[in-house]
């Protein structure tokens, strides 16, 4: 049922472009000085810059100037990231980095990872752009030197919640924000947050927000004379998520606490095959965390003490048991307590040493006889040290990994016991005025365990599967410049990936996987990114943003096979993604495009398996007012303005033309 009615959408259009009409008049009358006024920004310094990692970042600006408009549509800007997506606002989207497939992919919220050991992946869908403060990705090794052993992954995604930014200061103690978007397949998104503040060093948030999407959007089936335009089927969505944070300051410590819970009901629209369109599966998810994070912080010594609690609920229902792959309903319940804690001993401006310890207890049981009950308990601990000489900075690590399996009444899968080091350098190799250049080399070994699912899952999952080992090397550099009213930002890494004992998922719809181990795979490949702006006039400025990435990942277990060498299925050879904003105090502009290089959907390269290269266009447009102490932000995007048909996932149509308008106001 949809919520609106065509004619219904075409008046509130109507009614949404004279009410900014009349406020775009309005603000010319009133606050004139504000159109004279554009938020020009400049190339930040941020650690990041002189790491030994390579790490790319986005802000909320960056959102805004590059065209973003989700969470997976940010991770795809990001070079040497390839993101399985399904198609449609209510798509599954997980992240796989430089070939190592998305169990290797540490997500992060505020700090502590986000678990998900039934799958193995997080779908990073859940997570409202809007509602996020920053998105970073640290490939091969965590930049800081203290942490927890759990963000040590192959590689890392940072979601930063507006909760984690400092304390302002000042005399405003009640901020917030109250926004709606309205776009393309009847989907709509209200949210609010608000903070209290009563002193600097106190701070009390809660924010909340719903979605709702039909997801019936176009596509087009080519099958010669078949060929046909349909509608996406059985893809309606609907989510609602909470979060309530509580921070306190001390001189040297600090204190963040969070609790937030997330529910979404979904029909899964399954892979579209010849003159079959619907589909009759449902999923519904929810969950509820609470983690509390203390740290610490002198001249020579800093702490940190975590706590988290993570409960996940999914209730899977296929209503033709003729066809259902598996039980027709499945129930499953996930939960975990986490405990980490780690200290920094400085002994000098040179040389640092860091111990960080964690521990899980991560629990499954389900209706289905294979997971009944199954748990693993988890701990790992971290040695790390660094050492900082003049233009030259080295870090190196040491884990130790330990993994004991449950099943009571049943095999279990094998416990581990591994060690694996890390280390990695850069040295400043150009420090003047106008220019800095660092030079940076790592090496790293990860290592992770199958999933529950990977393991268990009747029929398909196998207690046999062997555990993932990687090997990651990384040669790279990172220029910034700065030349009146230009500034640039270059990065350019090189890297090798060995993997032994690759664990595959091949998805046969969006909650059943089959999981095999291929043996060996390496991967070769190159991330470029280039960050740069111009100011043109006063209070004009272009801002320019690419990247490229070259993965050659091939399957290389058995010589003889038919396979060897053949690139891993649903990873391009080549990939990028470019914007670029004009922003100035009228109407600031954005042009964006993302494209991919032939894939595939198998190992087999054959032409039924291929998925032939694509590129997809955007547009946007965004204003602010500044209101008094309130603030006005307006934005529309056309997403795929040229209305190209492709898959990123076999038989999972991506959405054609489609717009997005937004609204939000700042108190």
């Amino acid at each position: 049922m949809k919520l609106l009615s065509f004619k219904a959408r075409r008046a509130v259009a109507v009614v949404i472009g004279l009410v900014l009409g009349a406020m775009y008049a309005a603000a010319q009358k009133l606050d004139p000085d504000t159109l004279r006024t554009a938020e020009v920004t400049t190339l930040r310094k941020h650690e990041s810059i002189s790491a030994n990692v390579p790490v790319q970042r986005m802000d909320s600006m960056a959102f805004k100037q590059r065209g973003i408009t989700d969470t997976g549509d940010a991770l795809r800007r990001l070079a040497g990231v390839t993101v399985r997506d399904y198609g449609g606002a209510g798509g599954m989207k997980t992240v796989s980095v430089r070939g190592l497939g998305a169990a290797h992919t540490m997500v992060t919220y505020d700090g502590l990872g986000m678990s998900d050991v039934r799958n193995g992946q997080t779908d990073l869908q859940r997570f409202n752009i809007d509602a996020l403060a920053a998105i970073e990705l640290q490939t091969l090794d965590y930049a800081r030197l203290l942490c927890p052993v759990r963000n040590l992954a192959a590689a890392v995604v940072n979601l930063v919640s507006p909760f984690e930014q400092p304390l302002r200061s000042g005399k405003q103690p009640l901020h917030g924000t109250v926004s709606l978007r309205q776009a393309a397949f009847n989907t709509w998104n209200p949210a609010a947050s608000l903070t209290v503040q009563p002193s600097e060093r106190t701070q009390v948030g809660a924010a909340a927000n719903w979605f709702y999407a039909d997801n019936n959007y176009p596509f087009y089936v080519e099958n010669g004379v078949a060929s046909e335009h349909l509608r996406r089927a059985n893809s309606r969505m609907q989510t609602a998520q909470t979060e309530l944070h509580a921070r306190q300051r001390w001189t040297h410590s600090q204190l963040h606490a969070a609790a937030s819970f997330y529910h979404n009901h979904r029909r899964l629209p399954g892979p579209v095959v010849l003159y079959v369109n619907d589909n009759n599966e449902q999923l519904t998810e929810q969950q509820a965390f609470g983690q509390a994070r203390w740290t610490w912080q002198n001249k020579a010594w800093s702490a940190f003490a975590a706590a988290k609690y993570d409960w996940q609920k999914s209730h899977y229902t296929h209503h033709n048991t003729a066809i259902a792959v598996g039980a027709p309903r499945q129930k499953y319940y996930q939960r975990e307590v986490y405990l980490t804690a780690g200290m920094q001993r400085n002994f000098s401006h040179h040389i640092a040493l860091a111990y960080a310890t964690d521990y899980a207890h991560t629990a499954l049981s389900s209706n289905l006889p294979a997971t009944k009950r199954v748990s693993r308990d988890t701990w790992l601990q971290s040695l790390s040290a660094s050492w900082h000489a003049g233009p030259v900075s080295l870090t190196l690590r040491g884990l130790c990994h330990l993994y004991a399996n449950h099943r009571p009444g049943a095999e279990a899968a094998d416990n581990e016991v591994r060690l694996t080091p890390a280390v990695s350098a850069s040295v400043r190799a150009v420090g003047q005025r106008h220019l800095r250049v660092f030079l940076r080399a790592g090496y790293k070994e990860a290592f992770r365990m199958p999933s529950f699912t990977e393991n268990y899952y009747h029929h398909l999952g196998s207690t046999d599967l062997k555990p993932e080992l990687t090997r990651q090397t990384n040669l790279g550099l990172t220029a910034q410049t700065a030349y009146g009213p230009w500034q640039m930002l270059l990065t350019a890494d090189a890297y090798y990936n060995q993997v032994e004992q690759r664990i595959v998922s091949i998805p046969y719809n969006l909650f059943v996987w089959r999981t095999v181990n291929l043996g060996e795979v390496r991967v070769g490949g190159l991330d470029l990114t280039l960050h740069t702006t111009l100011r043109v006039a006063p209070r004009q400025q272009l801002v320019l943003t690419t990247n490229y990435s070259l993965q050659r990942a091939a399957d290389r277990s058995v010589s003889t096979a038919a396979t060897y060498g053949n690139q891993l299925p649903y990873t391009p050879r080549h990939s990028g993604a470019a914007s670029l904003a004009w922003e100035n105090p009228w109407l600031s502009l954005v042009a964006h495009t993302t494209w991919a290089s032939e894939r595939w959907s198998t190992l087999e390269h054959l032409p039924a398996t291929s998925l032939p290269r694509y590129s997809e266009w955007g547009f946007a447009a965004y204003r602010s007012w500044q209101l008094g102490r309130h603030r006005l932000d307006l934005r529309a995007d056309l997403v795929n303005a040229f209305n190209r048909s492709y898959e990123i996932v076999r038989r999972y149509p991506m959405p054609r033309r489609a717009y997005k308008l937004s609204a939000v106001w700042a108190f």
